[in-house]
């Protein structure tokens, strides 16, 4: 009976194991081929099927009146799919031979990929059709390779506008770190500097993808049947403000320049006509690889090339600044268009414990404030100084829009710098530094700074009356599929200065260009009314800058122009090259536009 019973027992216990296993494996089949049959249906079209993602392209960008400035080009790139590509060093000698890469490259590039199996790794661009020709035709020896088509930047014209239009590069680590919630990955193609920069976003467009079937050895077998292609979606179209003949004039005339800057501007609504910063780049470079030496002498600390220096660069502006203080001087009651001030100028005035000189040391004796604007006599505005206060500069400085970005749709762009009262005091303590330093400040000097783009936007207002344009360089931008939106000119706000003040600072420019004594006589054109305004900035560094700013025609003015030579000696010396643009731009320019 005790024989009897262990052998029930051992049945029932063997009969409880068999049931339990069974339910196991049925319910492991069950989970396997029911619960996770999407899962696993993936995995095995992943095995069949390569995604290749198709590149879209960027959008076109062209001047205002429609010439394409920035095309595309189709290229060849060879990329390497992780999942398909065996870990064979023969293999690799013979692609880094064909392709003329180390294989250490192929192998980093391949090592790196490995957590992200299924998308293609870019190992080469711009190749040639005769090695994706043969590596087309001998798939089977290159198991894992792929080529892709992908878009690149085209210029028509060549060399043109570098700093505005910028350039497009692979994105870099930091990049894609700060960008990666856009949707960038690793290889992508983006705006490095300018408008591709500015306007990456909707001139990148959205990538796309192809669906192949391959066989195991990474022969491709054709299209997949029952999965569409998804296509790429190309990027907004973008129409400048600037004008292609007037950026080539200006390109011209940068020739006489070693550094420096040209701006025009429209005074009627803030557009950029054209601009140019010497030294500069060749943007069509980065179409193609860039070698060590060149990216060198792109980033020289001495010339700085590829720094914009219209809008991202920061000067003392001289005398330039004196037509704010005039204007000051009206309305604060200092001076008038035809007063004048207590010391005539004899070259040197004390105040304080110091000596300050003007810039002509044997003086320009006794000058209206029409005068002393057209002569840039030092002594006068000194005074005016003075009489005006520091706070009271900076309150007028500030409220002209100086110290702050202009909003110019470009990256980067510098603020300048506006001194009072606290700054000297954080920078040298409260008895650190005395009343004098208005002195300086008024003309143009000392610790104030300013971009050309700013200065540019003064000179705009003062033309205009008193109405303050936010800088511009778009127009218009057109999705493929959407609507065209136009980027309406927009007003930042009104001179600090009444009527009388601005006609008065006007007419001190106007004698300026027209009167043979004056400082600014170079620009003089007997069919044109010019006014402008000479400055000489002290440099540090070197010899002294050199800046003109000017608009015309003063009776109706249209377009303000901006010079500044670094380095240059005289504001006086460079007036020439605004005779020269004016005559081109009411001669020349405005009879083949029917303006």
């Amino acid at each position: 009976m005790t024989e009897k019973f262990f052998a029930q027992q051992r049945h029932r216990v063997f009969l409880i194991i068999f049931s339990i296993t069974f339910i196991i494996i049925t319910g492991k089949l069950f989970y396997l081929q029911v619960l996770l049959h999407r899962y696993y249906y993936n995995l095995s079209e992943n095995n069949r099927i390569r995604v290749l993602p198709t590149a879209a392209a960027r959008g076109k960008i062209y001047d205002r009146n429609g010439t394409l400035l920035v095309d595309n080009a189709p290229t060849y790139t060879i990329s390497l799919m992780p999942y398909e590509f065996p870990e064979d060093s023969s293999l690799v000698q013979k692609l880094a031979q064909l392709l003329e890469l180390e294989p250490e490259y192929i192998w980093e590039k391949y090592l790196k990929s490995k957590e992200i199996q299924y998308l293609p790794v870019k190992l080469k661009r711009r190749v040639s059709f005769k090695i994706v020709s043969k590596i087309e035709e001998h798939s089977t020896d290159f198991p894992g390779i792929v080529y892709q088509i992908e878009p690149i930047r085209k210029y028509p014209y060549g060399k043109i506008a570098p700093h505005i239009l910028g350039y497009v590069g692979e994105v870099s680590v930091a990049e894609l770190r700060e960008r990666y919630k856009e949707g960038i990955k690793a290889g992508d193609m983006v705006g490095k500097q300018g408008v591709e920069r500015y306007f990456d976003n909707i001139l990148r467009g959205k990538d796309g993808a192809k669906f192949l079937e391959v066989k195991a050895n990474g022969e491709v077998v054709g299209s997949v049947r029952d999965r569409d292609n998804i296509p790429p979606q190309n990027g907004a179209d973008i129409t400048l403000t600037i004008d292609i003949d007037i950026q080539t004039y200006l390109e011209d005339l940068s020739k006489y320049i070693q550094r420096g800057v040209l701006v025009v501007m429209d005074v009627r609504n803030g557009e950029i006509l054209g601009a140019v910063s010497v030294p500069d780049f060749d943007n069509t470079i980065f179409t193609r690889p860039i070698n060590d030496s060149l990216w060198s002498a792109l980033n020289n600390p001495e010339t700085h090339p590829m720094l914009c220096r219209w809008y991202q660069g920061t000067y003392p502006p001289a005398s330039p600044l004196k037509l704010l203080s005039a204007a000051a001087a009206v309305d604060e009651n200092i001076a008038s268009a035809y007063s004048y001030m207590e010391y005539p100028c004899w070259g040197a005035m004390r105040y304080g414990d110091r000596w300050f000189f003007c810039w002509k040391r044997t003086g320009h004796k006794n000058l209206d404030l029409l005068e002393a604007i057209a002569q840039s006599c030092d002594i006068y505005f000194y005074q005016v100084g003075a009489k005006l206060g520091l706070q009271k500069w900076a309150e007028y400085t500030r409220k002209s829009f100086f110290g702050e970005c202009t909003g110019i749709e470009l990256p980067h762009e510098a603020s300048g710098l506006v001194p009072d009262r606290e700054y000297y005091n954080r920078r040298y303590g409260r008895r650190g530094w005395g009343a004098g330093v208005v002195l300086n400040l008024v003309i143009g000097q000392g610790e104030i700074l300013t971009t050309p783009l700013q200065m540019t936007q003064f000179i705009a207002a003062i033309a205009n009356g008193g109405t303050v344009w936010k800088p511009t360089i778009i127009r218009s931008a057109k999705p493929p599929l959407g609507h065209k939106r136009e980027f309406l000119p927009q007003k930042r706000g009104k001179l600090p200065f009444s009527k009388q003040a601005i006609e008065t600072t006007i007419k001190g420019m106007i004698r300026t260009c027209n009167e043979p004594w004056a400082t600014g006589y170079g620009a003089y054109l007997p069919d044109i009314t010019v006014a402008g305004k000479t400055g000489t900035a002290q440099n540090p560094h070197g010899a002294d800058h050199a800046w003109f700013v000017s608009f015309a025609p003063a009776e109706n003015p249209e377009i303000v122009m901006l010079i500044l030579v670094e380095a240059g000696g005289s504001g006086g010396s460079w007036t020439w090259l605004a005779k020269f643009f004016f005559d081109y731009y009411f001669n020349y320019w405005k009879y083949d536009h029917n303006l």
